[in-house]
């Protein structure tokens, strides 16, 4: 079986975020393989799944790490079973219909046979999708099975207030996903380098503490969500 995992970040990317989720990667044994360029994310992805030989393809952002080496086989073992993809669950605030959950780009993994048999979409954005979106809307319409992984927790709240995710819950910086996928997001921010690095050294030490993390499913209220849907035009 051939594999090809990857991640992406841009000249001007933070080297220390980069370098602490290589660090957690080494200790589980995964070799990734960096890309570093000014290119839009969503075209390198169409790239790499055109353009590259394997079974399976593999995507983790530069600001994404596991707490542990099970969830990555236990996905792996999963797409190759179901011959499909998975990603962490997502939902595009920002695009109509504001709550459409799909499979995000942050830790995403597909077939080659899955990805062909949907015909080969593209993982640009569009009027209605967001980076990788477009792959679960092609998947839903066509009546293919595929996994998006939900939040548990979440560290921080994001200047906008947390972020919704459809009917089920939030999300917001430093989501922890099935428990096991952590996403830092908005890594632009230095006090959110310091968080991911911090995080990254709980887990090379075995010591990821989920005791002071907002959990997704609970209630939120007042300042806390502050994010509103645009109102729709009409003509």
């Amino acid at each position: 079986m051939l594999l090809t995992l990857n991640s992406l970040h841009w000249d001007n990317y933070n080297e220390a975020i980069v370098k602490s989720q290589k660090q957690v990667f080494d200790k589980f044994e995964i070799p990734i393989t960096y890309s570093k360029g000014n290119v839009r994310h969503d075209a390198w992805m169409d790239y790499i799944c055109r353009n590259i030989d394997a079974d399976v393809y593999f995507f983790v952002d530069a600001d994404c790490v596991i707490l542990n080496r099970e969830i990555f086989d236990a996905s792996l073992e999963y797409v190759l079973r179901n011959n499909t993809f998975l990603g962490t669950a997502q939902a595009s605030n920002h695009i109509y219909p504001y709550s459409h959950i799909f499979a995000a780009p942050a830790f995403f993994m597909i077939t080659r046979d899955c990805y062909r048999a949907l015909g080969s979409p593209s993982f640009c954005m569009t009027q209605r999708s967001d980076v990788a979106e477009e792959v679960s809307y092609v998947a839903e319409e066509k009546a293919w099975p595929y996994r998006a992984i939900y939040p548990t927790r979440f560290d921080d709240v994001p200047v906008e207030g947390v972020w919704r995710l459809g009917n089920y819950g939030f999300y917001g910086i430093g989501t922890l996903f099935g428990s096991s996928i952590y996403h830092l997001y908005q890594s632009r921010l230095d006090r959110n380098v310091d968080l991911f690095q911090r995080r990254c050294e709980q887990i090379l030490a075995g010591e990821f503490d989920i005791s002071t993390m907002y959990d997704s499913l609970a209630e939120f209220q007042g300042e806390i969500v502050k994010w509103q849907p645009p109102v729709s035009k009409t003509t």
